[in-house]
């Protein structure tokens, strides 16, 4: 039998008994946004039977009513202003569309012989930013840039399924108005479902995430002169400076300060104890790097001699023990809450341990001739969830709520810490006895392709679990940053 064609409801009282009961549902079942795509499509599957539609190629347009739905209460809490209006180039008159167009869409003559000029007008009213363009391909880059928080968006039902795998996998508030017919000209939408998208109202209190505050605070913190300011003038100084400033993205401070913005979504500054905190999870980042290029033998590290190859042995290990030292003392600053320093010293302190049992754990595996997938698994997670754990901890406690969030941000960074390194382990291009896909072809004398084969099914296992687990989450704010998170770590296979 063949598919159904997936098709946009041609019946205005269709499209609105669907539209309602895809509120009705949100209402009923307390679902938060963001939903991943696989619970997004079974509950449009069960919207759609509930209403006696399945079976008739309306399920991909519930799942874009579920969604609006899914976003619309939160809108409110997104400026006007912060709102792209994106619009298709299918709209304008063809043929005879004088218009320009740029590298980011079209640039509108405002001639009047379409909507396009009405529509903007009316978005201008409101404040709102209007792009009209051929795909939302940049959309969620310019979330993440600060540029706009959320989209309402016009666009065919072949375009919108097109980009709902990476608007979700970003976590991008979005309202969709699909056109009712595709191709490429003669095209129309339902106004009424339009107009509803714009005029939602903004509310008193604004959710607008500080992703340009947070790039820039940790940029100006993990200067030489940034760094410097908490590190005390001695011996090691100089070189505790360099290692935390000259390479690396800084991503797990990034994620300190993110995971405290997601927990105080209507603050618009953050706490200067924030920077210690930060520049000890960043820290304990750079001792682990040193030390693991001294056990694992490597030479290099950022394209450039490893430490221990510059230095010398014994002085590498004294910088990562210092650097280690450094952390916990910065912890305990003096900007820093006295209530919040026991936490943040006893959490890093299970997760160092954690660490080293994760480095001894692969020593000893590496020397025997049985080393099995769950070993693999379990050194993952001892080796790379602990460093997440810290960083996401330490914004929570930073933010006053780390009590009631332990067990979810633990089992999180559990599971975003190995399906990281099965990602990571799909890239290695040379033989590494300790990745998943070696260990997999060593205990079942597989070939290459068929472990690799096999650690996609698991990496994409573990990504699944950690949405099963997003739909937990009832603070939204913190829901759709650890969403971003995760789409930031991992990536589809």
């Amino acid at each position: 039998m063949s598919e159904v064609k997936q098709t946009v409801p041609q019946d205005a009282a269709i499209r609105e008994t669907v539209r309602r009961a895809a509120e009705d549902l949100v209402r009923s079942s307390g679902l938060k946004p963001p939903l991943d795509l696989t619970h997004l499509k079974r509950h449009a599957a069960a919207l759609t039977a509930s209403l006696e539609l399945d079976g008739r190629g309306f399920d991909h347009y519930a799942m874009i009513v579920l969604n609006n739905a899914l976003w619309a209460p939160y809108f409110p809490h997104i400026a006007l202003e912060q709102r792209l209006l994106l619009l298709p180039f299918c709209l304008r008159k063809q043929p005879g569309c004088t218009a320009d167009h740029d590298d980011l869409g079209l640039i509108c003559r405002s001639c009047g012989q379409c909507s396009i000029p009405v529509l903007s007008a009316e978005a201008d009213e409101l404040d709102m930013p209007v792009l009209v363009a051929e795909s939302s391909s940049a959309v969620a880059d310019w979330v993440e840039q600060g540029m706009i928080q959320a989209v309402v968006g016009v666009s065919c039902l072949d375009s919108l399924e097109k980009s709902f795998p990476s608007m979700i996998r970003s976590a991008v508030p979005g309202i969709a108005v699909p056109l009712l017919r595709d191709g490429c000209k003669d095209t129309m939408f339902d106004s009424a479902d339009l107009e509803r998208a714009m005029s939602v109202p903004q509310d008193a209190e604004i959710h607008a995430f500080p992703y340009r505050l947070i790039r820039k605070t940790i940029d100006d913190l993990f200067t030489p002169d940034g760094v410097s300011a908490y590190i005390p003038d001695n011996r090691l100084r100089e070189e505790a400076v360099r290692a935390l400033t000259a390479h690396g993205k800084h991503y797990r401070p990034k994620i300190t300060a993110g995971c405290y913005a997601a927990l105080n979504p209507s603050r618009a500054d953050l706490p200067e104890y924030l920077k210690p905190v930060a520049l000890a999870v960043e820290c304990f980042h750079k001792a682990s790097l040193i030390h693991d290029d001294i056990e694992d033998g490597d030479a290099e590290r950022y394209g450039e001699p490893a430490c221990h190859v510059r230095l010398g042995l014994a002085s590498a290990l004294n910088l990562g023990d210092y650097l280690i030292g450094a952390g916990y003392r910065l912890f305990c600053h003096d900007s820093v809450p006295p209530e919040m320093r026991a936490v943040l010293a006893s959490e890093a302190a299970q997760a160092h341990c954690e660490l080293a049992l994760g480095q001894a754990t692969e020593f000893e595996a590496l020397r025997q001739p049985v080393f099995t997938v769950e070993e693999c698994l379990l050194i993952h997670r001892l080796k790379t969830a602990p460093a997440f754990r810290v960083a996401l901890y330490a914004g929570a406690v930073a933010a006053g709520r780390f009590d009631e969030l332990r067990d979810l941000l633990h089992d999180f960074s559990d599971r975003l810490g190995a399906a990281y390194q099965l990602y990571d382990d799909l890239e290695d291009a040379a033989d590494n006895p300790a990745s998943a896909v070696d260990v997999l072809m060593r205990a079942n004398g597989w070939d290459r392709e068929t472990a690799r084969a096999e650690t996609v099914r698991l990496y994409r296992a573990q990504r699944d679990g950690i949405y099963d687990l997003l739909e937990t989450v009832g603070d939204v704010p913190l829901k759709i940053y650890l969403y971003r998170l995760s789409g930031k770590v991992l990536n589809d296979v």
